[in-house]
């Protein structure tokens, strides 16, 4: 981690304050990202990252301790990682934004993350969204729920036709095989798109 990093979270960990996050390969501060969402609501409830940690840094005893004392609202992962479980070790996570998630296996990390309500996920292979839609059906009450699925192969969507909450954004860039009838939920969506395969 950059010393100027470091810094900026042993402070912020001393004032057990708001936190987002970015975790890329070497560490270098994230200054720009890309917004999926449709709505500009959506866009300005978006968590972007003040601090930049390397992925190296999540195995670092003594960052992860700090990062506990902070009050962790965003998280954007910029990199390919072994292992997501970390994340919950954010129990107060609301936006959630991970690129080459071709790792992740399962949504079983976001299972408590009760005010989560922006997620996006590329190019992961997961059998279901059950973790994703019951944690959500058992959060909190607030903003409307924003999906983004890009290139992601889901085995079994059926969990959308169990959603009980606001659903404003479900945003879909399929692989080649899919189709939108698959990505139904029982509550319309705000804006439900499914983007034409590449």
């Amino acid at each position: 981690m950059q010393q100027d990093q470091y810094e900026k979270l042993t402070a912020a960990a001393a004032q057990n304050d708001y936190l987002s996050i970015a975790v890329n390969a070497d560490g270098v501060p994230v200054s720009s990202g890309f917004i999926p969402w449709v709505r500009t609501v959506s866009a300005f409830n978006m968590k972007p990252p003040t601090l930049t940690l390397a992925a190296a840094d999540l195995q670092n005893d003594s960052v992860m301790e700090l990062l506990g004392r902070c009050r962790v609202q965003g998280c954007y992962i910029y990199t390919s990682l072994p292992d997501y479980g970390f994340i919950t070790y954010f129990p107060e996570l609301r936006d959630l934004f991970i690129r080459c998630g071709g790792q992740v296996r399962d949504l079983s990390f976001v299972r408590r993350l009760p005010g989560l309500f922006l997620f996006y996920l590329e190019d992961a292979v997961l059998p279901d969204l059950r973790p994703l839609i019951d944690n959500c059906n058992e959060g909190d009450f607030g903003p409307g729920k924003c999906f983004g699925f890009y290139h992601c192969r889901v085995g079994d969507t059926s969990a959308l036709r169990d959603v009980q909450f606001v659903l404003s954004e479900l945003l879909v860039w399929p692989v080649p095989e899919d189709s939108a009838e698959r990505w139904q939920s029982s509550v319309r969506p705000g804006v439900f798109r499914f983007h034409q395969p590449d």
